[in-house]
């Protein structure tokens, strides 16, 4: 017998609802705006530097959970990726600076978001292939090296600007990232992270996190469906660090060293944090640590200490995470939810 809500959605156009989904996408990044220009009025430029901090790591920390808490492996490389996404976009942004650069630097920054998603995805596949066969430990070193091959390659490569790092600046990037884009892109990586874990292909994915042998027996493809997360995944971390490379309040420039292990570390951080398996644990892991660091830089040299004791104590109190594996659902604080649900 079909369910109340199959038999409510059994009467709404697939064109309606994809309007729908349009229509608030739209509205919001209009409050995405809205919140920039506020919170630079009222708070000043630092208030936006770390909000804009907070979409970058709600997306990196998003994607690494589809690898680590969705398939239950256990990957800490992907600083790397975000390291091709940043490097990719900003090149990328700088070719484009005599054509569409001029035209519109929106467009310019949409083709290298682009750009950074496809070489990003190219490496996940590049490093997922010969890897995910592994498990466990093994896994977590192989891309670990995986990680720092491609620091130690972009640092070696002086067209790239070796341990210099790239420039940022209207001379050799024209577009910059604000808050709206930013955050525009977290939202997209939550909705089709988000949708891609709840759809078949992602209960297959978690069929592997719970036992991997039950889920070949039962025919699922094991190592080709790690693969594809593992590129997903790869390619979402991309756009993190294109969006990264391009943002509006961020330094003058990136260099490899943005990309070290601790940054790996720092996004499995998030990750744990926020609750292995759970997209929106995922993002408020994200938006904690960011803030954290932020609050705690009056502590100067003993900041990393004590950002360390409250994870510890985290850990402790909660090791789970903050939502376990469960889902943050804010249609349920909606006037009429409840009993729509009833």
């Amino acid at each position: 017998m079909p369910t109340a809500s199959a038999a409510l959605g059994a009467g709404v156009h697939p064109t309606v609802t994809a309007s729908r989904r349009l229509l608030g996408f739209l509205l919001a990044i209009a409050l995405f705006v809205t919140v920039e220009r506020v919170t630079r009025i009222f708070a000043g430029e630092y208030a936006v530097r770390v909000l804009a901090m907070c979409g970058i790591n709600a997306m990196l920390a998003v994607s690494l959970n589809l690898v680590n808490g969705t398939t239950g492996q256990f990957s800490i490389g992907h600083a790397g990726f975000m390291a091709v996404g940043a490097y990719a976009g900003a090149i990328t942004s700088h070719l484009l600076l005599g054509s569409l650069g001029h035209l519109w630097p929106g467009l310019s920054l949409l083709v290298s978001c682009a750009v950074a998603v496809v070489c990003a995805g190219l490496a996940g596949v590049a490093v997922g292939v010969p890897s995910l066969r592994l498990r466990g430990d093994y896994l977590a070193i192989v891309t670990l090296g995986f990680g720092e091959i491609i620091r130690i390659s972009i640092e070696s490569l002086a067209p790239l600007g070796g341990s210099q790092g790239w420039p940022i600046g209207a001379e050799s990037i024209p577009a910059t990232a604000t808050l709206p884009w930013i955050w525009g892109g977290a939202l997209l990586t939550v909705l089709v992270i988000g949708n891609l874990t709840y759809s078949s292909y992602g209960r297959a994915l978690t069929a592997i996190r719970e036992d991997e042998i039950a889920a070949e027996a039962a025919g699922i493809p094991t190592t080709r469906y790690k693969v594809l997360a593992f590129a997903i995944s790869a390619m979402f971390t991309g756009l993190a660090g294109s969006l990264y490379a391009h943002d509006a309040t961020g330094g003058q420039h990136i260099d490899p060293g943005s990309f070290r292990l601790d940054r790996s570390v720092d996004i499995l951080v998030m990750v744990i944090f926020g609750g292995l398996g759970s997209v929106t644990g995922a993002v408020l892991g994200g938006v904690v640590v960011a803030v954290s660091l932020e609050l705690l830089r009056e502590f100067q040299g003993y900041r990393l200490i004590v950002y360390a004791l409250l994870m510890i104590g985290l850990m402790l109190l909660r090791p789970q995470g903050l939502l376990g594996n469960r889902e943050l659902d804010l249609r349920r604080f909606l006037p009429g939810r409840k009993a729509a649900s009833a």
